[in-house]
């Protein structure tokens, strides 16, 4: 995308531009406050990956100066940040891009008054920025009437997916009994990121493009290989050392939150006696020190958990180069994507 390096910068200056606007309008100080807290946020970190997404499909599929869409870029980031808000909150973070989210910005004032309040206005920042996301959409002027009412469906379909999705994953800790294998493993990433980090900004140029039905069918064919690859490239980096843009994450925050990926699941299927315990016994407990950590770590490895792991990832990407192959794209822009899957090679 050599015309469109830039687009984080772009996004930056619609964000600001937007909250300002916001800002300046807000009926109070709480308001103001609310909206400043998003807005510090928001510009301080994120990678504008779904937006970089939507704009490389427009241009994949020829379309002339796709910067025009720049709103829509927009509603993807705003779309994104709202999730990661809600997940903040379930997860019980305070902590983003380096620094307090939502929550973490309150919790300091309230944590000894009312500890409720910090997750309170996290949850209202959140249901605020999501409504922005359809109030970008309907004032859109690049957009027909037939157009925002597609785009509108999408992002309600997307949606609900992640949110069943976002259901499943909630569920699955150790602390909480979770029996989660494999096959649900797949289906929690499949409606969670393949959704919404992948087909949301294909189907979203999609429906600019006026595509046919038969290739938003191949979309969502490499959407759902695609997102399942890259949210296992990320299980994978939280235990073990590889070249992927992942790598350089926090690393062990699935095992020190209990939440079962690839790398233990694999490992409590074959480990055996004391081996299986120590497993048991590390998983979850925000207290194990970092020998605890390495023994797990060992223990992973010596049972092949590491090589199943990459194996389940190295199938989808299989299956994503697969699927690729079935756009209707010329090469040199099906190599822009295959550069894109590659950041997250293991």
């Amino acid at each position: 995308m050599k015309k469109y390096l830039n687009i984080d910068k772009e996004i930056d200056s619609e964000i600001k531009l937007f909250l300002d606007s916001k800002i300046k309008s807000s009926p109070n100080k709480f308001s103001k406050d609310l909206l400043l807290a998003a807005k510090e946020l928001f510009l301080r970190g994120g990678k504008r990956s779904r937006p970089r997404l939507f704009f490389l499909t427009l241009e994949a599929y020829g379309l002339d100066n796709p910067v025009r869409y720049i709103k829509l870029a927009l509603a993807l980031e705003f779309y994104h940040q709202f999730l990661l808000i809600h997940d903040d909150i379930i997860d019980k973070d305070y902590i983003r891009y380096n620094g307090p989210n939502i929550a973490g910005h309150y919790i300091q004032d309230y944590q000894n008054k009312d500890k409720t309040i910090p997750d309170s206005m996290a949850l209202l920042a959140g249901d605020i920025v999501y409504s922005y996301v359809y109030e970008i959409i309907s004032s859109d002027t690049n957009l027909t009437s037939n157009q925002k009412i597609d785009i509108t469906k999408l992002f309600s379909y997307i949606n609900e997916s992640v949110i069943f999705g976002q259901q499943m994953d909630t569920l699955n800790v150790d602390s909480l009994n979770s029996q989660v294998n494999v096959e649900q493993l797949i289906e929690i990433h499949r409606l969670k990121t393949a959704s919404y980090s992948i087909m949301l900004p294909m189907r979203l140029a999609g429906i600019i493009l006026n595509l046919e039905a038969k290739e938003i069918e191949a979309i969502n064919k490499f959407s759902q290989s695609f997102g399942i690859y890259y949210q296992l490239a990320d299980d994978y980096s939280d235990y073990f050392e590889n070249k992927s843009a992942f790598n350089n994450r926090e690393k062990y925050r699935d095992y020190k939150e209990g939440r079962r990926t690839c790398p233990i699941i694999f490992g409590l299927e074959s480990a055996q006696g004391g081996d299986f315990n120590i497993i048991k016994k590390n998983f979850g407990n925000k207290k194990s020190t970092a020998n605890d950590i390495s023994s797990t770590i060992k223990i992973l490895k010596k049972y092949g958990a590491n090589k199943k792991s990459k194996e389940l990832a190295d199938f989808y990407y299989n299956e994503s180069l697969n699927s690729l192959n079935a756009l209707s794209i010329e090469s040199i822009n099906r190599n822009k994507y295959i550069s894109l899957m590659s950041n997250f090679g293991l």
